[in-house]
């Protein structure tokens, strides 16, 4: 497997090389293969970072050192946050390291989850600079979301390629190429936002009415194929936050508002009215029970968050550290009838465990500023809030696809100092 991964890298690299806008936009399509796993020596690697590598090396061949300088003063309004992050992330090494967990782990985490990222976000701040180079990002997000919305299709059928548990009836769950139903709402959750917010907003002055009817029709194909997706994984936290998302969308734009409070009076009044009884009965109940978290995933939920907390009350300044939180809950884990889980499920939760408070904070100061530096609001409220609400039930950062999506997404929705003067 290396050999070929290897391979294919260089044609990468030469691609970005020749090519770097056109490259760095197709970037979304292989957000999915860090499941294309291998080693380099004693090393573990994924597709997904051989690609990172393969971008940033052909970028800086193809820019030199003229490129890397515009790149820096590209992101001169983002350095003080991507500072702290950086910071919260060594930060978290510094704490696994010091309370004796394995550092290795931790330091591929900070690789994954901090260093890529925003490594990636750089060259895509200097090579991105025109609505050309944003649409043809939104549109390999499409493809992507579209193409894992089809497998979903497709496994849920035939029950192909589902791990067990989730491939048996009743209750089959898609999973597309991930390991996990929820892997797959999280990934297509923030695409079906941004789809949706595109979907309602007004056309600007640089795209043209023409060309804003067409991107509307491939944004209205994209939210349906991504809200299929995230049905057939029947990812709760998903589809509660695409809906958040759409409401808040409709809500935003004057011409739709009315339409959107109707909408939500109405669904409050039928999800009231039929507690008592109706055809909404067992829709009702499966609700309620959700939102009071009363089912099964719900309870598991309860449980994970009381003893992250204890655990959090011992080390409440620099959490547990990077990698270290299921050994570190150990001697926390009282529910000895469940397993130990990778994080939290609580994006709150995630943070401060993996990253301490500075990590906390550092990623609200990342999101404050992500909106404040939104080309439209109306279009990066509406993504932000479906990652938050997700995030309150899940992981929505710390994964391989996830962490690069989410940088990826600021990219696509705030002008970075390099656009601003291209524009001029």
């Amino acid at each position: 497997m290396l050999p070929l991964l290897l391979i294919l890298t260089v044609l990468w690299t030469w691609f970005v090389w020749r090519h770097p806008a056109r490259a760095f936009t197709w970037l979304p399509v292989l957000l999915p293969t860090y499941m294309i796993r291998s080693a380099v020596g004693p090393f573990p690697t994924t597709a997904l970072e051989l690609a990172v590598v393969g971008l940033v090396v052909g970028w800086v061949v193809a820019s030199r050192k003229k490129g890397m300088q515009e790149a820096w003063e590209a992101v001169r309004s983002w350095r003080v946050v991507m500072a702290l992050w950086l910071c919260a992330g060594a930060g978290g090494v510094i704490t696994a390291w010091a309370q004796g967990f394995e550092v290795l782990p931790a330091l591929g985490l900070f690789r994954a989850y901090f260093v890529e990222p925003l490594l990636v976000f750089v060259v895509g701040c200097h090579v991105v600079r025109t609505v050309d180079h944003r649409i043809r990002l939104f549109r390999s997000f499409g493809i992507v979301a579209c193409a894992l919305a089809v497998w979903a299709m497709v496994q849920y059928a035939t029950g192909w390629g589902i791990p067990h548990p989730w491939g048996a009836w009743p209750g089959r769950r898609a999973t597309g190429p991930f390991p996990f139903p929820n892997a797959l709402g999280l990934f297509l959750a923030p695409i079906a936002a941004f789809a949706v917010a595109r979907l309602i907003a007004k056309p600007t002055l640089q795209e043209g009415e023409s060309r804003w009817k067409r991107e509307r029709v491939f944004a209205g194909v994209v939210f349906v194929m991504a809200l299929i997706g995230t049905t057939l994984a029947a990812s709760d936290g998903g589809l509660v936050a695409i809906a958040a998302a759409a409401g808040v969308a409709l809500l935003m734009r004057p011409q739709t508002r009315r339409y959107a409070l109707a909408a939500g009076v109405m669904g409050v009044a039928i999800f009231l009215l039929s507690g008592s009884g109706g055809p909404f009965y067992a829709t009702h109940h499966r609700i309620r029970d959700m939102l009071l978290f009363q089912e099964w995933s719900g309870k598991v939920r309860t449980v994970i968050w009381k003893e992250t907390v204890t655990l959090l009350q011992d080390h409440p300044v620099f959490g547990a550290g990077l990698a270290a939180y299921p050994a570190a809950i150990v001697p926390y884990h009282t529910a000895t009838w469940m397993e130990i889980f990778q994080y939290p499920h609580n994006i709150v939760l995630n943070l401060w465990s993996e990253t301490g408070v500075l990590g906390l904070g550092a990623f609200i100061a990342i999101i404050l500023f992500w909106i404040r530096m939104a080309e439209r609001q109306e279009i990066v409220i509406p993504v932000v809030l479906a990652i938050l609400i997700h995030g309150l039930v899940d992981v929505p950062y710390f994964k391989n696809d996830l962490a690069i999506a989410f940088w990826l997404l600021v990219l696509l929705t705030t002008v970075s100092e390099r656009s601003r003067e291209d524009a001029r």
